[in-house]
């Protein structure tokens, strides 16, 4: 009983100090960048920018109930709040450098609750996937509203990488990755899901995507209103490869600097460099206030539940 009793104050202390290392992460960002960050919002109409922050809410809620999703399938689930209060307080790993506190923080919450470990780890490596290949996929399919004439005669490659992605997105060949991987970690790692489960879970993923992009859209028509409606795809495929990008970058915690120079050189293809940076620059501001709120609601909400019971 003492045994487990310090493991909970262990786990406890290491939630404590994730969060404050994550938050110090943030707060450093913020404070070295407010200066441009503050002159660049005298650019933005607030009213549409606050909309377009609702979409990010939506995604990333949407996004907890896939990675809940995700742990049914592959037999390593706990109940619906706590997967979802564990995926909201993981949101602060994103700003550690190292990509694996996200990770580690979902460990904690799932440890807790008896889950094996390593379906844990392989689902997240699943959702990492399914993030990724979504973003590809939007990213492909925008490549048709390419403002650029260039591409005109090219739009068959295009098929082909959607092809590619059908192909990809086959268990057997994430299955071969995860191998690899295995043999590096010295741990059987593999995906026990059909072609069809992953197809579903991919396209649900997809779908996801089209909600973010929607507020991207949304977010960078409150900086430059004489956006087309016809260039919302294009916007959220700029978006889904700035984030592709921003992911593979493990130095960079949350892909800072990474994400912005990718969206800047996008986003001057169809507006001036001015605009584009200021969406670039507000952007960091548009995803990080929704996820510290969701972070400290999912926060609030434990320590709420824990008092009652």
């Amino acid at each position: 009983m003492k045994t487990k009793t310090d493991r909970n104050r262990i786990l406890t202390v290491c939630k404590a100090a994730f969060g404050v290392l994550a938050v110090g992460f943030i707060v450093w960002y913020f404070v070295q960048n407010w200066t441009e960050i503050s002159e660049k919002l005298c650019e933005v109409n607030i009213g549409v920018f606050l909309f377009s922050m609702l979409f990010y809410f939506v995604y990333k809620l949407t996004l907890a109930s896939l990675w809940h999703y995700i742990t049914l399938i592959n037999g390593c689930s706990v109940k619906y709040e706590k997967a979802v209060t564990s995926y909201m307080y993981s949101l602060l790993g994103k700003y550690i450098p190292g990509k694996v506190f996200m990770l580690a923080a979902r460990l904690t919450c799932y440890k807790e609750e008896g889950a094996p470990l390593s379906k844990v780890t392989v689902c997240f490596f699943i959702e990492n996937v399914c993030t990724l290949l979504a973003a590809a996929l939007m990213f492909v399919v925008s490549l048709f509203f390419f403002p650029n004439e260039l591409l005109g005669g090219y739009r068959w490659i295009t098929f082909l990488l959607i092809a590619a992605f059908f192909a990809l997105i086959h268990p057997r060949v994430i299955n071969m990755v995860l191998k690899l991987i295995g043999k590096l970690v010295k741990k059987p790692l593999e995906i026990p899901m059909k072609y069809s489960q992953m197809l579903k879970v991919v396209l649900l993923f997809v779908g996801n995507w089209l909600i973010i992009g929607a507020g991207f859209y949304i977010l960078a028509s409150s900086v430059y209103p004489a956006l087309e409606l016809s260039q919302m795809l294009f916007c959220a495929g700029i978006w889904g490869v700035s984030a592709i990008i921003g992911i593979l970058a493990i130095f960079a915690p949350s892909g800072l600097g990474v994400r912005e120079g990718i969206l800047v050189a996008g986003l001057m293809m169809i507006m001036p460099e001015s605009e584009a940076v200021v969406i670039a620059v507000i952007s960091r501001l548009w995803q990080t206030i929704p996820e510290l709120v969701l972070a400290a609601g999912a926060f609030v909400f434990t320590r709420v539940r824990k008092a009652v019971k």
